[in-house]
């Protein structure tokens, strides 16, 4: 029997201009006169970002009654469905204007009104997410898995982007993978910036709040150390921080040099916050919490109930953590209190309400003067510190 060749043809012409133009899609996203910049350039002029926003996002705000301290609670946000979406950053400026981040797409929402509407903002098609954000003055930064610092100055209406590539100017490869797990200022001009460049740890720093950034080429952190997953900045000289191959290292000199404060086997570290130079927290999986009061010198294992260690942080005599684990119902808790001196754990998160569900999934918590922000995987708390 004769095979037709006409379809054959066909086939192969169609096959042939199919390929063509998926190469031709693949390169529209980094158009050949794009060159690095070291400075922030607006987000239609980089290539690789799909921008897409959302306005006026109502919340019908939920309040409960935490059991802890008899104080009222109120739901500001909230997911019906998270799947893979959902947000793990969150920074509040005042009790009306905040942002969470986290993913997919590279997401953000952001209110004025205290959670009563919200406008999300994507610039990413693909499932990277956003990880921490934070403020400058009124500029708003946020970093995530992505190799750009975004940018607005006007509360989310604008965006500018800084590509990070620029410090890696001799990879020429077009496919780097980058993290940023945590931005975090000082003042309005001194702030970081820590995570990872192809599994190496990154730092970087700016000292005019945020418009320009450089790379801090450190002496002595290990040339394989992981990516660095949280900093306590104590001053702009003073800075910890944890690495997720589970150590915690101190420089006294705007992190030029290190010093090793903790090694643990096979544990990641997430998390650090300090009360002052010599009494801090850092924690990680596996439920690990450890407690020093000697800048470091010796560490003391904290008691946990249960939970991942994913964020601390410092009000006062008393250090709010919030945690994540996989469980297969509810949550009774998953937000402690601990005093200064890490002798005495709480709940600080309970309740009796059944229509509220603790997925115990967070990664974000916050202090505001006396309000306090956690972020679990579901919804935003606020809430009061006795």
């Amino acid at each position: 029997m004769k095979i037709p060749q006409l379809p054959i043809l066909l086939f192969t012409i169609t096959l042939f201009y199919s390929c063509i133009n998926n190469k031709s899609n693949k390169n529209d996203l980094t158009p050949k006169a794009y060159k690095v910049s070291k400075s922030f350039i607006p987000i239609n002029k980089a290539p690789g970002i799909e921008y897409n926003t959302y306005n006026n996002i109502t919340q019908n705000q939920y309040k409960f009654t935490n059991t802890s301290s008899n104080q009222e609670v109120s739901i500001l946000h909230h997911l019906d469905e998270t799947g893979f979406h959902f947000y793990q950053g969150l920074k509040f400026k005042n009790n009306n204007l905040g942002v969470i981040v986290g993913g997919t797409r590279l997401s953000a929402r952001i209110t004025q009104n205290g959670g009563k509407t919200w406008k999300e903002v994507s610039f990413s098609r693909f499932a990277n997410s956003f990880l921490s954000v934070d403020f400058s003055g009124n500029n708003i930064f946020i970093v995530g898995a992505n190799n750009y610092i975004y940018k607005s100055e006007d509360f989310g209406k604008n965006w500018s982007v800084f590509d990070t590539k620029y410090f890696f100017k001799d990879n020429q490869s077009r496919y780097q993978k980058f993290k940023y797990y945590k931005i975090r200022f000082l003042t309005e001009k001194i702030g970081f910036i820590v995570g990872e460049h192809e599994r190496h740890s990154v730092i970087l720093k700016t000292i005019d709040g945020g418009e320009n950034w450089k790379i801090i080429k450190n002496n002595n952190l290990p040339k394989n150390e992981k990516g660095i997953s949280d900093i306590a900045i104590l001053s702009a000289d003073e800075l910890i921080i944890t690495t997720l191959s589970g150590k915690c290292y101190k420089s006294i000199d705007g992190g030029i040099n290190w010093q090793l404060l903790y090694s643990g086997e096979n544990t990641v570290l997430s998390s650090v916050a300090f009360f002052n130079p010599k009494t801090g927290f850092i924690g990680g999986l596996n439920s690990i919490l450890l407690y020093t009061n000697d800048s470091g010198k010796t560490w003391k294992k904290t008691h946990m109930p249960y939970g991942e260690i994913s964020d601390i942080a410092i009000h006062k005599n008393n250090a709010f953590i919030t945690t994540s684990f996989y469980t297969s119902g509810e949550a009774i808790s998953f937000v402690f209190k601990i005093d200064s001196k890490g002798t005495n754990t709480q709940p600080f998160l309970t309740k009796k309400d059944d229509s509220v569900f603790f997925e115990a999934d967070s990664y974000a918590i916050q202090v505001l003067n006396k309000h306090i922000y956690i972020l679990d995987r579901n919804n935003l708390y606020q809430t009061i510190i006795n």
